[in-house]
């Protein structure tokens, strides 16, 4: 099977394998560019950022050029996607469809994080009775047993239980602490294991991006080598990898290693040295070392955080640190607890590897190695915070918050496409980014430099390719900015957008979706509409009130009468074809808050160059999620619709246009709001009714 762009066209030309094979395809000129660009992208070791419309299909691109290229070269090749339901769409249907087409010469694996399998040591010591289970938890393992015993993968999604049972899965799932390494008995039958060999045989990788960024924090221990790399839904993988890289000193997490050992509660002394007392009395003294060890070490702990709780934080979640910070008392007092928690907790993990050494050969030995494992890990993640990023102009550190009380202090660098290039594309020999969002009116050059692509030395191996959605949104979809709304900082702009929603909604009727950026103002909305849509008939879904995300989706689908308000989860994601989404409404241009750690890393990563961070990043930044939320609306060829913008600067302000070029919906129309309500009436409904 030859590998060359032609002999991959004739996969998608007319009358052609793909056609044939694959229900509802469509052939799209887009596509075949695209695929080609892939195709060329490997055979000449270059790096692709693509930018696909909606509707082009972009996973079939991709896919039949890396298929046929693990097949022509021996290589693997790793794709990656931010979300588990795209992972499951290449899994499930696009690769069982390309089988049909491309044979089945090639293997294929999907891989996943630990918590999606079945721990042996977990379900064995649950059966053994160690774990004391209430009514509900006894009901979750009676049904997952028959499965445990006949199961191959050990993947959860094979169980289909109800959500009241499934969300018992922690009892059984794989995780750091139950996890004993080379010392598990139950080795051999390990699906995590598995799931790791099955990697190692795979000609075609299929991942998600966390489990692509953990793999480079452990020195590339999960995954095998690899040259060959798409990532999909690429738009938010420099978000994605700020999070994922950071370094985090928890205080809930330092609590449980610690709690797992020893805790006293009044008069009770619980934990596992308790359980060893009971059966090796002979190391009582030994065990009573351990347990005061442990009890001060979380006292020093307790300390660390008490004194965060100088640091002031207003509505937001997080408090990025300032150079004062550093200077402060309560810094400095923070220090002295650090140092204190740190030598206890070397002074620990010595004195574990101690009594683990004296307890060779018992089964107590595997349990040990994996609390020491956890508590070097602990200790490490702090020491990175504490001791190698404060106060340093390319780190940024910051507390978070959890009911007003600090619960995490991390660390991260500024510059993450820098370490992006250093720990994953500098090691590559052909890189695919693909999204449907990553131009800015139709330039790449924020993505490139954020993701660290402008730091290759030959930058004439980064490639580009521009392909528009072929839905015709001239016809389809109607943009709306209302350019007398209050200032969205102002105290009255609240009141006006409720004013606003309930002038679109008596007319739409449902089948809206509101999208907000701040949580306080989508509860003022839900306070305000609540009443009043109840009066009207109407359904009003509230992220946080009724639900989550996926069972806010399903009673949207099911009734047309229904009005949904979220966060930024609905912001993308969300693909909702025909009747169901008709009007979307922007509340908000969706800036991020200064308080965002992220934010403020991109902010300071502009400054430092004396360069405008509001041009080089708040702005695009804030397209590219402007342009994913617009992205909504119009998910075929037959879908009409309305976008309607509150905030009036999207009218008002010169940057304006940045957000209104860079989206595909170009007929724009600038309302009062007084207006609004017979413009729907009117000219509106033609967008409201199906093609």
């Amino acid at each position: 099977m030859s590998f060359n762009r032609e002999a991959e066209a004739a996969y998608f030309r007319p009358g052609g394998a793909m056609e044939q094979h694959i229900k509802q395809y469509r052939r799209r000129d887009e596509q075949v560019k695209m695929a080609e660009a892939v195709a060329d992208a490997f055979a000449n070791r270059e790096f692709l950022v693509a930018e696909v419309g909606t509707g082009v299909g972009k996973s079939f691109a991709y896919l039949v050029p890396a298929i046929l290229w693990t097949l022509e070269s021996g290589e693997k090749v790793v794709v990656s996607t931010r979300t588990r339901a795209l992972q499951e769409q290449l899994t499930e249907h696009d690769i069982p469809d390309l089988k049909y087409i491309l044979g089945s010469g090639y293997s294929v694996a999907e891989a996943k994080g630990r918590e999606n399998y079945l721990c042996w040591n977990q379900y064995m010591s649950i059966l053994a009775g160690k774990q004391k289970l209430d009514d509900e938890q006894e009901r979750f393992i009676t049904a997952v047993l028959s499965w445990a015993e006949s199961t191959e993968s050990g993947d959860r999604k094979e169980l289909g239980l109800p959500g009241e049972l499934m969300r018992h899965w922690g009892l059984l799932a794989a995780n750091r602490r139950s996890c004993a390494r080379e010392l598990c008995p139950y080795r051999e039958k390990c699906f995590r294991l598995k799931m790791l060999k099955r990697l190692e045989k795979a000609d075609l990788l299929i991942v998600n991006h966390s489990l692509l960024l953990s793999d480079l924090l452990v020195d590339n221990s999960i995954l095998p080598e690899y040259h060959y790399l798409i990532i999909d839904e690429a738009h938010t993988f420099e978000r994605e990898s700020f999070d994922k890289l950071s370094a985090v000193f928890s205080l809930e997490e330092c609590r449980d290693i610690l709690r797992l050992l020893y805790s006293k509660e009044r008069r009770h002394e619980r934990g596992y040295l308790q359980y060893l007392k009971g059966r090796y009395p002979n190391l009582m003294a030994a065990l009573n070392e351990l347990s005061t060890m442990v009890y001060r070490c979380g006292e020093y702990l307790e300390a660390c955080f008490a004194a965060i709780k100088a640091v002031k934080v207003r509505d937001d979640h997080a408090r990025v640190l300032e150079h004062q910070d550093f200077q402060s008392r309560w810094f400095a007092e923070l220090i002295d607890n650090y140092t204190g928690w740190q030598h206890l907790m070397n002074l620990l993990i010595h004195r574990l590897a101690e009594l683990k050494a004296e307890l060779n050969g018992m089964e107590e030995e595997v349990e040990i190695n994996a609390v020491i494992q956890l508590l070097r890990e602990g200790s490490e993640n702090a020491f990175m915070v504490m001791e190698e990023s404060p106060d340093r102009p390319d780190t940024l550190c910051w507390v978070e918050f959890q009911d007003g009380q600090p619960v995490r202090l991390s660390s991260s660098s500024i510059r993450i496409g820098e370490l992006l290039h250093q720990r994953l594309f500098s090691k590559l020999e052909s890189l695919v980014m693909v999204s449907a969002t990553l131009t800015i009116e139709d330039s790449f050059s924020y993505f490139i430099e954020k993701n660290g692509l402008n730091c290759l030395d030959d930058r004439d191996r980064v490639q580009t390719l521009l392909q528009y959605s072929p839905f015709e949104y001239d016809k389809q979809a109607l943009l709306l900015s209302l350019y007398d709304m209050p200032d969205p900082t102002s105290a009255g702009f609240p009141k006006a957008v409720a004013n606003a929603l309930k002038d679109i909604l008596t007319v739409t009727q449902g089948r809206t979706m509101v999208l907000f950026t701040s949580r306080k103002e989508l509860r003022q909305a839900s306070k305000d509409l609540r009443d009043w849509a109840d009066e009207q008939g109407l359904c009003l879904l509230v992220q946080g009130e009724d639900g989550e995300f996926k069972r806010l989706m399903e009673l949207f689908i099911e009734a047309p009468n229904t009005v949904l308000m979220g966060l930024e989860t609905f912001w993308e994601g969300v693909d909702l074809k025909g009747e169901v989404l008709q009007t979307l409404v922007m509340v908000r241009l969706p800036f991020r808050s200064p308080a965002d750690p992220f934010c403020s890393a991109g902010d300071r990563y502009f400054r430092l160059q004396r360069r405008s961070s509001f041009q080089g990043f708040m702005l695009p930044d804030a397209a590219v999620r402007f342009k994913q939320g617009a992205g909504r609306l119009i998910r075929s060829e037959s879908d009409r619709g309305l976008l309607i913008v509150l905030d009036a600067r999207l009218a008002n302000r010169s940057y304006g246009r940045v957000f209104k070029n860079s989206i595909p919906i170009k007929k724009v129309v600038s309302l009062k709001r007084a207006e609004l309500p017979a413009f729907l009436a009117g000219t509106g409904t033609a967008y409201l009714t199906p093609s």
